[in-house]
């Protein structure tokens, strides 16, 4: 029997190393540069690892979002980048089998060079050339460099994540369209281009162009029924429109497509939260936990939904799990964020919040989280700045530009009240508390008739309690 070992432990080395060989990982060689960066400790060593760091840096970016679709959707699908190690490794030995079988390798080289008060940098990859390049000023130094050229590399070897990144950077809304567009038609990719089309559709409704959005996603429905990528973004359409119903509909319709989508049922969950339907909202994080262990997105979402249930130690319980899994997911942070903030612990949530942008520094949340802590420390000029940030950044969410409102309204800056009361109801037009929140702002400037008019509208929408009908008969009972 003991002869037997070391063939079994043979047998799995081999399988090992076939089976790293067969993986096709991407090597990032060492990278070219010139001598007065050298003479820095920039070597082309050091060059190779911190372009490594920029990639995993753009990627964890990516996976921030805090809509849980890219975490979750791009989840094993990315290359394996590695820096080949020195000596006898894993990787080492598949590089070797890779070589005596003749198959192809997977190289990413460049080099860095100094254009004036500029540096280059050129990226290739073995089978598709020159992949990046870019510039960036000498002053900014090496690392501002490989930050810009890093997507590049994912726009060849991942396309599903380059299409998020590009929906997530701070270009026009009309100029990601366009780069989608054309990152479509050089894509052959189901999945790829099913991201593509929802993000298109999530680009017009981030300009305010909710109309267009439909007038794309409806036909495609019609089209192509048993895809699900349409439904879901008919759903993210819908809830811009503040029908949360019929998003939810929408949403069911895609997730009976597509069940084993976890990320899905997150996004149901979040309209069930936002429905103050909170039970079934719960019942959606544990159905994605259950289709993706170690659920980090569905443990942060879940957190959320607790919270909106009072349950502040579970809330920031279930957070901290979320975080021991990645430490540095930067919707986890804000995750707990929120719930010091409900606990009024506000110096331990602005630090929360701000570690949160830390790692994410795109995340809407994360901004929209620190200016409520900020207002409630009663440090408006930064919370404001840090609302209007958020806005910027999801211009899908009404919430941080009500609270921005809502801030000025309570400091008496009625005229800029009502400019950010307008701007949230192009966001949400059927909420109705955006549009007592606009009466009230009229009727201290003096508009009494419009003030009076937007007040029926929220009892036309369905906000018809006690405090909404005394506050239209004091508005009436006003001089006019």
């Amino acid at each position: 029997m003991l002869t037997l070992v070391p063939l079994v432990f043979g047998g799995l080395a081999i399988f090992m190393v076939v089976r790293e060989a067969t993986r096709e990982p991407i090597e990032v060689t060492e990278i070219s540069v010139p001598s007065a960066l050298a003479d820095t400790g920039l070597t082309s060593t050091v060059a190779a690892h911190r372009l490594l760091d920029a990639i995993n840096a753009t990627s964890r970016a990516v996976r921030s979002d805090q809509t849980h679709r890219p975490s979750a959707e791009l989840e094993g699908s990315e290359p394996d980048l590695n820096i080949p190690a020195a000596g006898l490794s894993l990787h080492g030995l598949a590089a070797l089998l890779r070589n005596l079988m003749g198959w192809p390798q997977r190289r990413l080289s460049g080099e860095i060079t100094t254009v004036g008060d500029q540096l280059r940098l050129r990226l290739r990859l073995a089978g598709h050339g020159v992949i990046a390049d870019v510039q960036a000023p000498a002053s900014e130094g090496a690392d501002a460099l490989l930050l810009r050229a890093a997507p590049e590399v994912f726009r060849i070897v991942s396309p599903q994540l380059y299409a998020w990144h590009v929906a997530q950077s701070e270009a026009e809304e009309e100029e990601i369209r366009n780069r989608l567009i054309v990152l479509r038609r050089r894509t052959d990719d189901d999945d790829a281009d099913a991201t593509i089309d929802y993000l298109i559709a999530r680009s017009l409704v981030r300009s305010g162009l909710v109309g267009e959005a439909l007038e794309l996603l409806e036909p495609l429905v019609a089209a192509q029924p048993n895809r699900a990528a349409g439904h879901f973004g008919m759903a993210m359409a819908l809830r811009a429109q503040g029908d949360l119903d019929g998003a939810l509909a929408a949403q069911r319709r895609g997730i009976s497509l597509d069940p084993t989508a976890a990320w899905a049922h997150l996004a149901a969950a979040v309209l069930l939260r936002e429905l103050g339907r909170f039970d079934e909202a719960l019942a959606a994080t544990r159905e994605a936990q259950r289709l993706d262990d170690d659920d980090r997105d569905g443990l942060t979402e879940e957190a959320h939904v607790l919270r909106s249930m009072g349950r502040l130690r579970d809330s920031a319980s279930t957070a901290r799990r979320a975080l021991a899994i990645d430490p540095e997911f930067g919707p986890a942070h804000a995750a707990v964020g929120h719930t010091l903030l409900n606990q009024r612990d506000t110096p331990a949530a602005l630090t929360a919040f701000e570690t949160a942008l830390r790692f994410a520094p795109r995340l809407a949340d994360g901004h929209a989280g620190r200016g409520a802590t900020l207002a409630a420390m009663g440090r408006n000029p930064d919370a404001l700045e840090a609302l209007a940030r958020a806005a910027e950044l999801d211009a899908t969410d009404y919430r941080p530009v009500f609270a921005r409102a809502e801030l000025l309204a309570r400091s008496e800056q009625w005229a800029e009240a009502l400019t950010a009361y307008d701007e949230a109801l192009l966001r949400a037009p059927v909420l109705a508390r955006l549009h007592v929140g606009r009466g009230v702002a009229l009727a201290r400037l003096g508009r009494r008739v419009e003030a009076i008019e937007a007040v029926h509208r929220a009892i036309s929408l369905g906000l018809d309690d006690p405090a909404t009908r005394q506050l239209l008969r004091e508005m009436e009972a006003s001089p006019g």
